[in-house]
């Protein structure tokens, strides 16, 4: 039953609590129908979802470009750039927003609630009424400018991303799947010839028939008072009302209704563009459950999750767990639409084997069924399992959880709440899947993947269609000049440059001195209680709860390093961070092998018992919520190897043998050695068709000393010869591998290389300390001083400890665009006094509506660019990304920071503000959950050797900075990361375009060399 507030329009449609601890409310407007969602999450950040149901029937892509379009001013506030502008005042970094197929989603988080509510009404004014100028669609979407080039920010990321083989084979698929006058088939993003074609009058009919506030739904997360999002939600009403009635809304999708199911099964071919020609893709997708059969769905999902989730699962042994894999992944995906699709993805798939595998994975599901194959105590597992990863996820992501089953509820259920209400009884459908026997369950893999229609696309790699498309390309462009002539041209020039100057009108003072920014105090932090094994930090001996808690567990020795974290969670996190300092050098190209190899190997324990590589695969399944191996943190150190084990509190013994049994007691054996050399070597050539991330790996080749550095070593660049020789020596000498690994591992693995953290609710673990008691006790080594964390600054190349001397463009097949990365010397210390401005100024520059981002964005010169300090490093880096040319965004940038430290362009007192709520915001977000919050503790305690307030302290110097600051380290970092023989830069382009930026950067005195990936090497 409905409530109505008396004090507002809004009345309350349901209330629905959950199995895992959020509770939404949603409530309506009686008088303009718009919907707002509420779901309560205790966390320092308020989100904000802000969706439409959008349904496009073409491909000139109306809901990317309209998104695009809402940010650039509305009726009440007519200034481009005004909303981030006032976003970062509200402790936000700026806002965002998404187009998918069936929605567009507008959002923006902020540390606290009062900016976000103050921020409010404007938002949703900027999306009901925007300004939609022609000015605004010439510089955001599309234009031809002077040289009779197509650009603008919409076009080129549609350029970055239209044919790639992902693209491509998904696009084809959806036409297959879904009939002509179905929404689900269209391009939302947008063509490039469709965008060629648009114009702002289309776009404005679309918003006409898709923006009304009874098409909005307004999804808030956090900790948030209700009455007051509804009070400032008030001018919001006052303004719909004003514009008079809507005619009646045809609701998107419902409104349309369902389309007919796949009759037949279609198989086809879909070539992307790409030089490396050795691994493709194979989709298969099926017409799934319709969305509210949540019960059909999640015997889905645990069906799914039991042919392909870990190294055991049917579809992983079957095709990427043998000596010679037939693909490097085969996953499943399920669309959120009103009648779901079902897809299968195997990934880099030999080409050799392409054709075949279809049928092997259809025989491999009628021989489960033939056989009755179904494991059902793994399948027992994976039901348990499944609800603890929704708890974990609740933990670690509670603000996109939630909206996306709002977003969910609000395009395809009923406005009662009835369907929320079925939506998020996951423990139930878990609990009757429980009941399911081997019968149930052959008969849901029958129904869904056997018995019906399907479509098979191959995904195919082709060095001729990359030149086909780079030759059409350069053909239309020169006729495109031609046909417009000289005097066309100037004219389309002039008419970018008038369009620029429109769109840049100046936003009053007052509208900024207006909005207030919020106190820090307003900010809800999440603290954290640490606790040491030897109960000191820098000398200190430590005194709160959970210190006398862990010296009470004073039973034994344990000579290892253990940092306690408290947080309140219903789990416990096992990590051990490793310094590689004594591995030697040549074994350190090992690196990315023994990390993807080692949760997937036998294992011989101190008892003599053999468990083989299968039974460890179970066992980590049954008593873990997740396991990993990387390097590094999200902060970075990449110089560290960290396993972590995550478990149920009741389970932290369990965790803890895992923890010995992975790192000690492996066991490398030639099989499966072989299997995970092949999967990483079928990897790479997808891996080498990313712009920006070649462009980083790139730099980090040039950069790094691989003979010091495991992260280095690493390098996708590196490991295809390495690889192969490995493989090699399994087959000729396997003793010489093996033996390397065990030395690696042997010289990993000392105790005084290793730093435990245990992150949860301390309280609730028996013996916290001396459960390490089995591990400390087989150690062969003897605990001696913690050997110093090793940083990124420790393992510099000569050209990255001095930049300057680094410059490459490398050409890439695969892409249409260009991505850039550079770097410049920067504070080498955690606790330089340069940092905090360092942070501003940056945010300065790089932040929406920021500097750069109106001097480069805003021309069309890329899709984005932004900075990054580095300090683990030594380094500050600017990253320009997807490019139509990445020189002229380069030359761009490096006239503004000239104009900047020359005086010629002054720094607004008022951005300066914005800027530093925007890094206050970021320091909040490190540790806006109970995890990250643990982590910080850590990182900064232990690897930084900071206090655990570093980033509280931050805010107190973030807010003290100073114009004078902020120009001293312009001038004595920023200037140089445009200066010859100061920086370093790397270049990634498409061939058609490496030539001219490499001549661009040349006139502006960096020599810089043409390169290939393939001329990268230890």
């Amino acid at each position: 039953m409905s409530e109505t507030n008396s004090n507002s329009n809004y009345e309350k449609i349901c209330t629905v609590p959950t199995d895992y601890g959020i509770t939404f409310t949603k409530y309506k407007s009686t008088k303009t129908g718009l919907t707002v969602a509420l779901a309560d999450i205790e966390a320092p950040l308020v989100n904000g979802y802000f969706a439409l149901a959008t349904e496009s029937f073409d491909d000139f892509g109306c809901p990317h470009t309209l998104e695009h379009l809402v940010f650039l001013g509305s009726e009440q506030f007519p200034y481009k750039g005004v909303l981030d502008t006032l976003a970062n005042r509200a402790i936000a970094q700026g806002t965002n927003a998404w187009t998918d197929v069936d929605h567009t989603c507008y959002t923006i988080t902020t540390a606290g609630s009062e900016g976000f509510l103050k921020l409010l009404p404007i938002y949703v004014d900027h999306i009901l009424y925007p300004t939609l100028t022609g000015s605004g669609y010439h510089t955001e979407v599309h234009h031809i400018n002077g040289k009779g080039e197509d650009a603008e920010v919409v076009y080129s990321e549609m350029q970055g991303c239209q044919n790639s083989g992902d693209d491509r084979i998904h696009l084809r698929m959806r036409r297959i799947m879904f009939p002509e006058g179905c929404g689900y088939r269209s391009e939302t993003g947008g063509l490039m010839e469709r965008l060629r074609e648009l114009s702002v009058e289309k776009i404005r009919k679309y918003h006409r028939d898709y923006y009304r506030p009874d098409n909005l739904c307004l999804i808030i997360t956090g900790t948030v008072n209700h009455e007051k999002v509804l009070k400032a939600l008030e001018p919001v009403e006052q303004s719909i009302l004003s514009k008079g009635p809507l005619p009646p809304l045809q609701r998107p999708w419902i409104e349309t209704g369902n389309f007919p199911n796949l009759e037949k099964n279609i198989e086809e071919t879909v070539l992307f563009p790409d030089e490396d020609e050795s691994m493709g893709t194979v989709l298969v997708s099926w017409n799934g459950p319709m969305c509210h059969d949540y019960l059909q769905l999640k015997a889905l999902e645990v069906l799914d999750a039991y042919l392909t989730e870990s190294p055991v699962s049917v579809l992983q042994k079957e095709f990427v767990e043998i000596e010679d894999p037939l693909c490097t992944d085969v996953e499943f995906h399920t669309t959120d639409h009103l009648k779901t699709t079902v897809m299968l993805t195997a990934s880099n798939v030999p080409i050799d084997e392409m054709e075949g595998f279809p049928a092997r994975l259809f025989n491999t599901f009628r021989r489960l069924v033939e056989d009755r194959d179904i494991d059902m105590d793994r399948m027992k597992t994976i039901i348990e399992k499944e609800m603890l990863k929704l708890l974990d996820g609740i933990e670690t992501d509670a603000h996109d959880t939630a909206a996306a089953i709002c977003i969910s509820d609000f395009l395809y259920g009923e406005p009662d709440g009835i369907d929320l209400r079925e939506s998020v009884k996951d423990q139930e459908y878990l609990n009757t899947l429980a009941t399911y026997q081997i019968s149930d369950w052959l008969e849901v893999l029958k129904k869904w993947y056997l018995d019906a229609p399907h479509v098979i696309l191959f995904g195919r790699p082709s060095a001729q269609f990359a030149e086909q498309l780079a030759d059409e390309e350069k053909k239309r462009i020169e006729n495109q000049r031609t046909e417009l002539g000289e005097t066309k041209l100037e004219e389309l020039q002039k008419k970018l440059e008038d369009s620029m100057a429109k769109n840049d009108v100046e936003l009053p003072h007052d509208i900024l001195e207006n909005f207030t920014i919020p106190p820090v105090s307003s900010i809800n932090f999440i603290n954290v209680l640490t606790a040491r094994n030897n109960g000191i930090n820098k000398g200190v001996e430590m005194n709160n709860k959970i210190q006398d808690y862990v010296n009470a567990d004073n039973g034994t020795q344990i000579p290892l390093f253990i940092q306690f974290d408290h947080v309140q969670s219903r789990f416990v996190k096992i990590s051990a961070h490793i310094n590689t300092d004594d591995v030697p050098s040549h074994l350190l190209p090992y690196t990315r092998l023994l990390l993807k190899a080692i949760f997937s190997l036998p294992v011989e324990r101190n008892n003599g018992e053999i468990i083989s590589y299968e039974d460890v695969v179970k066992g980590l399944s049954e008593d873990t919520v997740e396991y990993d191996s990387g390097l590094g943190t999200s902060s970075g150190f990449r110089e560290l190897l960290v396993f972590t084990f995550k478990t149920e509190s009741s389970k932290y013994q369990n965790g803890i043998q895992w923890l010995q049994d992975i790192l000690w007691n492996t066991q490398f054996t030639v099989e499966r050695l072989k299997i995970v050399a092949y999967q990483i070597l079928n990897d790479i050539p997808q891996a080498k068709r990313d712009g920006h991330s070649m462009a980083n790996a790139a730099m980090r080749a040039l950069q790094y000393d691989p003979t010091k550095s495991a992260n280095a070593a690493r390098n996708v660049l590196f490991q295809a010869n390495f690889l192969q020789d490995v493989v090699q020596k399994l087959e000729d000498n396997p003793d010489s591998v093996i033996n390397d690994l065990t030395t690696y591992r042997e010289a990993l693995c000392k105790p005084d290389n290793i730093r435990v953290h245990v992150t949860g609710n301390i309280l609730k673990l028996n013996r916290p300390r001396s459960s390490f008691e089995p591990i400390t006790s087989s150690m062969n080594h003897p605990h001696q001083k913690l050997t110093p964390v090793t940083l990124a600054q420790d393992v510099l190349s000569p050209a990255g400890q001095e930049p300057g001397s680094i410059g490459a463009v490398v050409s890439l097949p695969s892409i249409e665009n260009s991505f850039s990365l550079q770097s410049v010397k920067g504070p080498k210390s955690f606790e330089d006094p340069d940092i905090p401005a360092l942070l501003v100024m940056a945010e300065l520059l790089d932040t929406m509506e920021g500097i750069f981002w109106k001097f480069i964005r805003g021309q069309g010169l890329a899709y984005s660019c932004f900075l990054s300090t580095d300090v683990e490093a030594s380094h500050i880096s600017f990253t320009i990304y997807q490019s139509p040319d990445a020189f002229k965004a380069f030359a761009q940038a490096k006239h503004v920071i000239d104009m900047l430290a020359n005086n010629e362009m002054e720094i607004e007192p008022s951005s300066v503000d914005g800027a530093k709520s925007a890094v206050i915001y970021s320091l909040v977000a490190r540790e806006n959950t109970m995890g990250r919050a643990a982590l910080q503790s850590f990182v900064n305690q232990v690897l930084k050797q900071v206090p655990a307030s570093y980033n509280r302290n931050l805010l107190s110097a973030i807010q003290g900075t100073t114009l004078d600051d902020l120009q001293h380290v312009l001038k004595k970092y920023f200037v140089n990361m445009f200066k010859p023989g100061k920086c370093n830069i790397v270049v990634v382009s498409a061939p058609s375009k490496s030539d001219e930026i490499k001549d661009g950067f040349a006139s502006l005195g960096f020599n810089l060399n043409s390169m290939t990936l393939n001329d990268f090497s230890i």
